[in-house]
């Protein structure tokens, strides 16, 4: 007895260290549900949350359940088995759905159920959602013991989960405050607007010459829409100015990089984007800013971003000086290759306006 309740202590503490080692919900739900169908050698494992306005749950992770009933599941509190887990705040041990005297519920065939687990996630007393347990693998019972263990589990799963919520929340409302801070340079500046979504045209079509992935892609997209946030920090007569630029001046342009990762850095979810934006104007033999970074040191979606923010802004009107053509813009990228950009991005970028004369600007 001593020796199983010191092994189920053990299990508790690995699963709660592996809960806690993430902020993002659906990590938390994996790792919650593959853990308990592993330990409880069970057929099917899900956790359900509540949705605090419809008073609805759905599946947020399951194993062993098909896809469309993941998707597809809703139950409202007081429904057998989870809506009622939910409406009392008890765990329910349950023998045989079918026979049991509080449900009497007939199987779907799509979902068959005979023994099952359900356990409350409590916060503060509050239900968040539900973890079920369904068949042993065995075709045994569940005991008390797993109904203890169960609760165990789900004890350090609601606290993660909230943990996890509460950190998406924060999230979410810094980068509401990233974006309302593009919006106020757009304001401040008008070119920096179409120049992004002009930038992004490009390197988006760069990367896909390049044979990027689906997710590099979406990043070097991102970090096109915030690589210049960092210029909410450069007084407006600097920026609109029109004749040159003092070395003061231009060392307070050339901190713009910088600024923008640091103000995107508590954002962990944006990952290789906030190195995209902050290497992007990084030289490819290292003459750059501002780190000094040469070559493969520098991000990939970097070496793209810097072709593309480069191109854009030599083909439009500045208040220092007129736009170059087309071909002007494009002679001076040749040029640059191997010294100021990645020879392989300009390779890439100079098939991608060859295949596609029309996603440059008139």
């Amino acid at each position: 007895m001593v020796k199983e309740r010191t092994r189920e202590l053990i299990l508790l503490y690995r699963i709660g260290k592996d809960m806690s080692s993430s902020l993002k919900l659906d990590e938390v739900l994996e790792i919650v549900v593959d853990n308990m169908s592993k330990i409880m050698d069970s057929e099917i494992c899900s956790i359900l949350l509540l949705d605090k306005n419809t008073e609805e749950l759905s599946i947020g992770y399951a194993q062993g359940l098909e896809e469309n009933i993941v998707r597809q599941t809703r139950m409202r509190k007081g429904d057998p088995i989870s809506g009622w887990v939910v409406e009392h705040g008890e765990p329910l041990l349950v023998d045989d759905i079918e026979t049991d005297p509080r449900f009497m519920k007939k199987n779907q065939e799509k979902y068959y159920t005979k023994s099952l687990i359900s356990v409350p996630l409590l916060v503060k007393d509050e239900v968040i959602g539900v973890i079920n347990i369904n068949n042993k693998r065995t075709k045994t019972p569940f005991t008390k013991d797993d109904l203890r263990f169960a609760k165990g589990v789900a004890t350090e799963a609601a606290i993660a989960i909230e943990n996890a919520r509460l950190f998406t929340s924060l999230e979410d409302s810094y980068m509401r405050t990233v974006l309302a801070l593009t919006s106020a340079i757009d304001a401040k500046d008008h070119y920096t607007k179409s120049h992004s979504e002009h930038v992004s045209k490009y390197a988006v079509g760069t990367a896909m010459e390049l044979g990027l992935s689906d997710k590099q892609i979406e990043d070097i997209k991102e970090a096109c829409r915030l690589h210049d946030l960092g210029k909410i920090g450069v007084p407006d007569d600097i920026l609109t100015k029109t004749d040159k630029l003092t070395a003061n001046e231009w060392d307070q342009i050339k901190l713009h990089s910088l600024k923008s990762a640091e103000i995107l850095r508590p954002l962990i979810f944006l990952g290789d984007v906030i190195d995209i934006v902050e290497q992007h104007h990084e030289r490819y033999d290292g003459a750059g800013y501002p780190h000094g970074l040469r070559g493969e040191q520098i991000h990939m979606g970097a070496r793209i971003l810097a072709v593309c923010d480069s191109f854009d802004a030599m083909t439009t009107d500045r208040p220092y000086r007129k736009a170059l053509s087309q071909d002007e813009a494009v002679a001076e990228i040749k040029k640059c290759s191997g010294s100021q950009f990645d020879p392989k991005v300009v390779e890439a970028f100079l098939r991608l306006l060859e295949k596609n004369p029309e996603i440059a600007k008139n």
